[in-house]
């Protein structure tokens, strides 16, 4: 995914530890790098996994792969409506 496509709070699967599971973004966030004294901004992901309820960081956002299927999908509407 593109990082203009994430939004903060937003649900989405991604690939962790090689596994496909579902996370939560909590934060966008743009860190200096000093690399070989050229400053310049990159940007990090902060996500939880919702399985294991731990934090982690992603580098970029291409680790997210889709926006989450909903866990509670609205009711359908009655037969023959």
């Amino acid at each position: 995914m593109k990082l203009s496509d994430i939004t903060v709070g937003g649900r989405y699967t991604a690939k962790v530890s090689g596994v496909l599971t579902t996370v939560r973004v909590l934060a966008i966030r743009e860190v200096p790098n000093f690399n070989r004294g050229n400053p310049r901004w990159l940007t990090r992901v902060d996500v939880i996994n919702e399985r294991t309820g731990r934090k982690t960081t992603f580098a970029s956002a291409a680790r997210l792969r889709r926006p989450a299927p909903d866990a509670n999908p609205r009711p359908m509407d009655a037969p023959g409506h």
